[in-house]
């Protein structure tokens, strides 16, 4: 079937499986430390921001060397996304989808567990190769655990209020 004869219900599915299939190979390429991966989620110039998480903004590719620098204290980590909700337009959408992290630090000799868990904004844009991330927000919404000393605390830790919305911390 021609894609002009595919109703719009089942190309706006196959669209929001795709955009999910994006993200899953961003959790893969993030948890393998396999940066050059990342070149099949972000369009250059991607902006992603995990300021509300008290990490740094910066645009695909430069974004990466955040990353690395950001989960060198951790000895393994692995994020789970869900709760997808995602909405087509065109060639353009947008979601908000929940992510869980388990995080391994080296604690003398022995590995210590964290977990945090919070929600990610993205919008994507449909390219020759595919959907693609076009600008990516992270909120952590809980931590449990402890942080390696090395790694930024967000604003947000310790205090109550709305964490659902993603925004960046107020500036001292």
């Amino acid at each position: 079937m021609a894609q002009a004869q595919v109703p719009e219900s089942i190309r706006s599915a196959i669209d929001r499986l795709e955009i999910m299939e994006v993200m899953a190979r961003y959790a893969a390429a993030v948890d393998a430390r396999r940066w050059e991966l990342l070149a099949d989620v972000f369009v250059l110039g991607a902006v992603v921001d995990f300021r509300p998480n008290g990490g740094a903004r910066d645009e695909y590719p430069d974004i990466v060397t955040y990353l690395e620098t950001a989960l060198a204290g951790f000895a393994a980590y692995q994020h789970y996304l869900t709760n997808f909700v995602t909405e087509v337009h065109r060639d353009e959408a947008t979601s908000r989808f929940y992510v869980f992290t388990q995080m391994v630090t080296i604690v003398d000799g022995r590995d210590e567990l964290m977990s945090d868990g919070g929600f990610y904004d993205a919008r994507f844009v449909r390219t020759p190769a595919g959907w693609r991330v076009q600008e990516l927000v992270a909120g952590l919404v809980w931590i449990d655990g402890e942080f390696p000393p090395d790694v930024p605390m967000p604003a947000w830790y310790g205090v109550s209020r709305d964490r659902y919305r993603a925004e960046p911390p107020p500036t001292p």
